[in-house]
């Protein structure tokens, strides 16, 4: 059993320079006929990525949107309008809420996706909003949802807020100012862990709940060691000392290989280089991974 990572979009521009680069995330997943894509970036450049590479987005068995955030929901339009609707959108619940970020100011800026749960129904979208802790999808293959909050040192955001979801309204502006702010718990973060069978190999959107949470959750409900991690930690903010010990709790939930990046900070990404040598992986717009059974093929 092969499993094939190939990061379509990412902060980071790719070697060659040939490929468009933003801030957002969109992962190719494949395995044994299974194709699945993680997130959409947030401008739709991802496809374009795609067929630079030489790859087709046609015959997808699902789309999973992490969390309801532009930066990994913006593309969506560009994936369904090129005729490559998925089998089915998985998404966590409460997806559908509408998401702000306090800036410095006061002011609340709206950072959510350009569309609700309405739009997606007229447009024929197969949206499946996962209720539970976790869901087999196929043969290996599994999402997590509903982090709990394990560490002392990885606290929610409380510049992060939502409004209820609100199917009265239209999906912007509309009647949002008549709703309350509240605090976003990130409920709705789905991460991927792919079975390979020396352990998990986890596929994270941003982490909002902190990424030990999350890792340390997965290993608890499933039983097994995750011996690597690539994607978004939203370590972005973390002074060194909790980078650091993010490294040391990756270390002991068995974690041998990390291609985090994105919300990651580099200088963050160049102390967790140090931290795991050869087994660090600068996960930039373009790069490919393989995994076997053994992980004998990362790269």
């Amino acid at each position: 059993m092969v499993w094939k990572l190939t990061t379509l979009i990412e902060n980071h521009g790719d070697k060659e320079g040939v490929l468009a680069c933003e801030h957002g995330l969109s992962v190719l997943i494949e395995g044994e006929g299974f194709r699945m894509l993680m997130d959409t970036g947030q401008s739709g450049a991802f496809y374009e990525n795609a067929e630079k590479m030489g790859l087709s987005l046609a015959d997808l068995d699902c789309l999973l949107l992490s969390h309801a955030h532009y930066d990994h929901t913006g593309g969506l339009f560009r994936l369904i309008n090129r005729g490559s609707m998925p089998k089915k959108v998985y998404v966590g619940r409460h997806f559908f809420r509408k998401c702000y970020h306090r800036k410095a100011d006061g002011h609340m800026k709206f950072i959510g996706m350009k569309f609700d749960r309405q739009i997606l129904h007229e447009l024929g979208v197969p949206v499946e909003e996962i209720c539970t802790d976790s869901l087999d999808i196929a043969g290996g293959v599994t999402l997590y949802r509903n982090f709990e909050q394990i560490t002392d040192y990885e606290k929610l955001n409380p510049d992060f807020f939502y409004q209820e979801e609100d199917s009265v309204c239209a999906p912007f502006g509309r009647c949002a100012d008549s709703l309350n702010y509240i605090p976003d718990s990130f409920e709705d973060e789905t991460a991927v862990a792919l079975d390979t069978g020396e352990g998990l190999f986890v596929v994270a959107g941003c982490s909002h709940p902190g990424i030990v949470n999350i890792l340390t959750t997965i290993s608890a409900r499933s039983g097994r060691k995750i011996c690597g991690v690539i994607g978004g930690t939203h370590l972005v903010d973390a002074d060194e000392t909790r980078v650091r010990k993010t490294a040391e709790d990756f270390k002991k939930l068995g974690i041998r290989y990390v291609g985090v990046s994105h919300c990651t900070g580099d200088q963050n990404l160049r102390i967790l280089k140090e931290c795991f040598g050869e087994g660090f992986v600068f996960n930039c717009t373009g790069n490919v991974i393989e995994l076997s059974w053994q992980l004998s093929g990362l790269s």
